[in-house]
């Protein structure tokens, strides 16, 4: 970098590095080494832990934290001691203003080092949370093809890490859309085509059965919930033009927003990715066997997991097993049940879908893109009043005039940022009813919802 005309980092500067000591340098290089940068770091943690009061935070790029490696990939990408050690210190200095923060590096390294800071004061109920690229692999299943497509490092004991501290992912801001590349690539046979828009839609539920049921953190990148299929270098004016492109990669680029113009909340075939990834956070969140012990059996297009805790009782959750086609055929699945009994379809929140197992190995027929997630036990309340606000939509969101609620209700209340009450719609409300707030300034409004069954659920709204 010139310093705007000014020139780089002087050999006095107290912060920065004369040139970067790793090879993936942005801009100018902090020297982490430097008491003067340790202490300037110290601050904008504190800053944002005391004052923001934000609960954790996601460091870009560790793999920079280091001195050791000028522009070298083989050594950036290789144990670094002196990283070890500096991001641990800014970790416990974290932990010391607040005791639950959330620690969260996007380091993508090596396993013996990432395992240094993930097994670090586990013990104490913290240990940092490493960033788990699966996009290839997820990709690979999506699209229909069973080459690569072994998942296993979703889970955080192929890593070597002690507790669930990785925070795995099929889509981020770096990778391509899965969707994307399923429209482009997908495989087919006779009528049934990965390449149609509804036939990809129709697999993205069975990619969140695979993903979001396994223990530890994940995440979800912007819209993968409704099958965004828009590249990720998507150009501002709606084209395509990835890396080597004459104008640039578009990267960067502002992108279009289809999501919100379109009222994807309102396209069935969008919704039903977004209904099935909530019941599975729902049970995931709310049952304690996700919390348990697993293993992964992937690398073909029928991937199972399973999913147990023996210290449950067997009147609890204990056991589960989850079974997925991403073949574009029908496929028969050996389920390997544990044990022999009821085994209840979890996706049914009524409980009453169960199937009788008087063979542990009989095979379960999949149609291409299905899954079924067995539990030896029914969950039908998570319960039925936290999973019906859970699926409460607001659409579009944000909005200029009117907005419209997916659910039946009988009040809706508007307030303000300051807490003061802006508008009230009393009555007997079905779903689909619009609701106009043309006369609101431009603003951020919570909404409270009110359903006809009395359930409530508070949301943000964008008037522009």
């Amino acid at each position: 970098p010139d310093g705007d005309g000014w020139g780089g980092p002087s050999s006095e500067n107290p912060y920065f590095n004369q040139i970067a000591t790793h090879s993936y340098s942005v801009g100018n290089d902090f020297n982490h080494q430097s008491a003067r940068t340790k202490e300037y770091v110290k601050r904008v943690i504190k800053q944002w832990v005391e004052e923001f009061h934000i609960d954790g935070f996601r460091w870009d790029l560790t793999k920079g934290f280091t001195q050791n490696c000028t522009n070298n990939e083989s050594c950036t990408n290789s144990y670094q001691a002196d990283r070890v050690a500096i991001l641990k210190q800014y970790a416990d200095y974290s932990w010391s203003l607040d005791p639950d923060h959330y620690v969260i590096f996007e380091h993508l390294g090596q396993d013996n080092e990432e395992q240094e800071w993930a097994n670090y004061r586990l013990d104490e109920g913290k240990g940092i949370m490493l960033w788990g690229i699966m996009n290839s692999q997820y990709n690979q299943l999506t699209m229909g093809y069973a080459s690569s497509s072994n998942f296993d490092r979703m889970g955080y004991l192929s890593r070597g890490f002690n507790g669930p501290r990785l925070v795995g992912y099929a889509e981020s801001h770096d990778e391509e859309r899965l969707m994307y590349r399923n429209l482009q690539y997908g495989n087919s046979s006779g009528g049934y085509d990965v390449t149609n828009l509804n036939t990809a839609l129709s697999r993205m539920p069975a990619l969140g059965a695979v993903t979001l049921t396994i223990p530890g953190p994940k995440m979800v990148w912007h819209f993968g919930d409704l099958g965004m299929e828009n590249s990720i270098f998507t150009c501002d004016n709606g084209t395509v033009n990835e890396p080597g492109g004459t104008d640039g990669d578009c990267k960067l680029s502002t992108k279009p927003q289809p999501q919100w113009t379109n009222n994807w909340l309102g396209d069935s075939n969008r919704s039903q990715i977004y209904e099935a990834w909530s019941r599975l956070n729902a049970l995931k969140i709310n049952k304690d066997v996700f919390e348990g012990s697993y293993s992964i059996d992937s690398g073909d297009l029928t991937p199972r997991i399973f999913i147990w805790d023996d210290a449950l009782p067997s009147t609890e959750l204990k056991n589960v097993v989850i079974l997925a086609n991403f073949d574009v055929v029908a496929q028969n699945v050996v389920p390997d049940f544990p044990y022999t009994g009821t085994w209840y379809d979890l996706m049914d929140d009524t409980g009453s879908t169960s199937i009788n197992v008087s063979s542990t190995t009989a095979t379960i027929n999949l149609q291409p893109g299905e899954f079924k997630i067995y539990g030896n036990q029914a969950v039908m309340t998570l319960g039925l009043e936290e999973f019906e606000t859970t699926n409460v939509r607001l659409y579009p969101n944000p909005t200029n005039g009117v907005f419209t609620l997916n659910t039946n209700t009988s009040s809706v209340s508007i307030y303000d940022l300051t807490g003061k009450l802006v508008k009230q719609f009393d009555g007997n409300f079905t779903s689909g009813y619009s609701f106009d707030i043309s006369n609101l300034t431009k603003s951020i409004y919570l909404v409270t919802i009110k359903t006809d069954s009395g359930a409530l659920k508070t949301t943000k709204l964008v008037k522009f």
